[in-house]
């Protein structure tokens, strides 16, 4: 049962897709209504051509990678080891929720304790660019003035959204929405003032994933 009220946002089930034996999860990575299909990695390959089979009446189309990115990106959705480093810890990216600071002991929980007491250094902040500018490559460097306060992680152009909108590491007090920082361009091509937005850029209280 696939329905809203017997399958919620964020839950889990185990049965059979296709005859296979399956975990499904309703996440929202890249914030529409969905579902996560888990099978043994042997059975891969059998499971795609049962959905493409029996989707085929109703239009099924493989999705790019490319797409999954720029969506989840209009939702504020980091990827990890791109929007974040060996560094990172999750007040400077806004994922405070996902620690469960009530626990006595959690790996990587000293780690935590001590970035704490330095005190944040950086903050990954939603960034936006007016229409006509160029877009900048991912891990472009930030600035203030002449000194570098940080870099591009995501960066892309949004039909959804009608800006170029990204992600990037600024200094924590920059970091509040309608603040600017600059961005050098590759190449020599100068810089381009971007404009600090709030996160997710698109659908913020999450309706069309939670259908």
């Amino acid at each position: 049962d696939l329905t809203a009220t017997a399958f919620g946002f964020s839950e889990c089930r185990e049965g059979h897709v296709g005859g296979l034996p399956a975990r499904l999860m309703r996440v929202g990575f890249v914030g529409e209504l969905g579902w996560e299909v888990h099978v043994p990695a042997h059975h891969g390959d059998a499971l795609w051509r049962e959905l493409m089979a029996r989707g085929q009446a109703l239009g099924v189309a493989p999705v790019g990678i490319e797409a999954q990115r720029l969506l989840r990106l209009e939702k504020g959705h980091i990827i990890v080891s791109q929007d974040s480093d060996g560094l990172s810890y999750p007040e400077e990216v806004d994922m405070n929720w996902a620690v469960a600071a009530e626990k006595p002991f959690f790996v990587g929980q000293r780690a935590i304790e001590a970035m704490a007491r330095r005190g944040l250094t950086r903050r990954l902040v939603g960034f936006r660019l007016p229409l006509g500018t160029p877009v900048p490559e991912e891990c472009s460097l930030t600035l203030r003035g002449q000194d570098i306060v940080g870099r591009v992680t995501s960066v892309a152009f949004s039909d959804a959204v009608g800006h170029i909108i990204g992600l990037a590491y600024v200094a924590p007090d920059m970091a509040e929405v309608g603040g600017r920082f600059d961005i050098k361009l590759a190449g020599g091509g100068g810089r381009v003032s971007a404009e600090v937005v709030p996160v997710p850029f698109y659908d913020a209280d999450n309706a069309r994933q939670k259908l």
